[in-house]
């Protein structure tokens, strides 16, 4: 069991270049607290290791979206790329290193 929660977890934070996974990794909030309800359950059933397991996996999963969000790095899904404006400075004169 230990095993499918890390597997779904890293599958979840390695996205590949197809539309299933990269569908996947955008549900990551969602996953993540789906962890922590599992957790939950797993508190009141008394299977600390598993608990433990589910709650790792979740702030593993939430710094993965923090990260992802923050930096800019996250790619949005292929239906919209095509639609969204192209990101510009917020003033004409700031000047923008030829690099980004």
């Amino acid at each position: 069991m230990t095993i499918v929660l890390l597997l779904l977890a890293v599958s979840t934070m390695t996205p590949l270049h197809q539309p299933l996974m990269e569908w996947w990794a955008a549900q990551a909030q969602w996953l993540a607290l789906g962890y922590v309800l599992v957790a939950m359950v797993l508190l009141i059933f008394n299977r600390t290791r598993l608990m433990f397991v589910c709650l790792g996996c979740s702030a593993a999963i939430c710094l993965f979206f923090n990260e992802t969000n923050a930096s800019g790095r996250r790619t949005p899904p292929l239906e919209l790329r095509d639609t969204l404006p192209e990101q510009t400075d917020s003033t004409p004169h700031e000047y923008t290193p030829p690099t980004r």
